[in-house]
């Protein structure tokens, strides 16, 4: 026979029955830091007999008194703790985090955990949902056509933005021998699917696959702006990118990334994918006037 007892200090929390004729109150705190990307199982430092309701899922809510519960689904690891799969990345996107984050959760009763979310600086969350924001386009007629969201750097990729006719928002760079042999891709747009100083990116090129990071510009420089790290070079090398050519970089989904083949084309340019986590960006790279002529 179970039985429960309060004290004053117990007043309004709630309490478990335990089976064995003992009680406690049920509070389980954890923090747990973002350091992968969402579309990665989240670990949490629980077993599954550590879990007040051993059902097959989480249900998270935020502070922002809607309780409007986000379900995920949970597997145990090797280790024997658990790990959110199914509905993780929905909450990641949902609520705008991103790598060095941290998360407090705090059980709330039966299967429902309370996530507060706090930026690297330790910022609290504003639990304002993500903008359905479209990407930015030029409306003509009844059709759509996107626009160049950054100032084209030189001549050359002035004449290549004005020619672009792409359905998806694009920015455009030379590619220069120095960034070519550069740790750092920079001046990239800060885009509004970059949600916070630094972001999480898989650049991807037929079988290639690179991590990298997005961080933006803090401090003096400009905070439109921000660059490529933790992979571009090793990248750029593996993909066999040469220098003197313009870069149209397409913003082309916020959804997972879908990988695209090479295709090479008339005008001497071929197409590969960058896949940024929760962003996808294609690459054109189109050659110049004269190296098109000098190989037809």
């Amino acid at each position: 026979m179970s039985n429960k007892t309060t004290t004053s200090k117990d007043k309004g929390k709630r309490v478990q029955e335990i089976d064995n004729s003992t009680t406690q109150s049920y509070k389980m705190r954890f923090l747990k830091p973002i350091i992968r990307p969402s579309m990665f199982k989240l670990s949490l430092p629980i077993t599954p007999d550590e879990l007040p309701n051993r059902t097959p899922y989480l249900d998270l809510v935020v502070p922002d008194g809607r309780n409007n519960p986000c379900r995920c689904f949970w597997t145990q690891l090797q280790s024997g703790k658990i790990a959110l799969t199914r509905g993780w990345e929905e909450f990641y996107q949902m609520y705008k985090i991103n790598l060095d984050f941290m998360l407090y959760f705090t059980h709330k009763g039966n299967s429902t955990f309370q996530v507060r979310i706090f930026d690297f600086g330790g910022i609290e969350n504003s639990y304002q949902l993500r903008d359905p924001e479209e990407p930015p386009y030029i409306r003509t007629g009844n059709y759509e056509i996107a626009k160049c969201i950054n100032i084209p750097p030189s001549a050359s990729a002035r004449a290549v933005a004005a020619k672009v006719k792409s359905k998806w928002p694009f920015f455009v760079m030379d590619l220069t021998a120095r960034m070519m042999s550069s740790r750092l891709l920079p001046n990239v747009p800060h885009l509004s699917h970059f949600t916070g100083q630094r972001h999480p990116l898989i650049l991807t090129h037929g079988h290639i696959q690179v991590e990298a990071t997005y961080t933006r510009y803090s401090g003096k420089r400009d905070g439109s702006f921000g660059v490529i790290s933790g992979g571009w070079e090793n990248f750029a090398s593996l993909c066999n990118f040469k220098p003197g050519g313009v870069g149209v970089f397409e913003v082309i989904s916020t959804e997972p990334v879908t990988i695209i083949q090479i295709v090479f084309g008339k005008q001497c340019s071929f197409q590969v994918l960058l896949g940024f986590h929760g962003v996808a960006v294609a690459v054109r790279m189109l050659e110049t006037a004269v190296t098109c002529e000098a190989t037809q």
